[in-house]
């Protein structure tokens, strides 16, 4: 799994990982990261990136679903959303 950045706008994080023959792209929202972490602050940046591969494999197991067009997927992670293609 990638990190592309954030999306201020979104306040979330953009990621993309390959499945199915394709690439996948989702957003994981910084607030969710803030609730996992126990956090009443914004994360920096080394605790968002560590968390996102501490739970890469879930958050690929859950945008890997919704891009099948099943769902919802399970809390917390049902909170992720796909990226649109432009």
């Amino acid at each position: 799994m990638q990190v592309d950045g954030i999306d201020m706008s979104r306040e979330a994080y953009r990621i993309s990982f390959e499945a199915d023959g394709g690439t996948v792209r989702g957003y994981v929202p910084e607030g969710l990261v803030m609730q996992m972490l126990s956090l009443n602050r914004r994360p920096g940046h080394q605790q968002v990136y560590e968390w996102l591969a501490d739970n890469s494999a879930a958050i690929e197991a859950a945008l890997t679903t919704l891009s099948r067009g099943k769902g919802p997927t399970t809390a917390p992670f049902d909170r992720l959303s796909l990226a649109e293609e432009i």
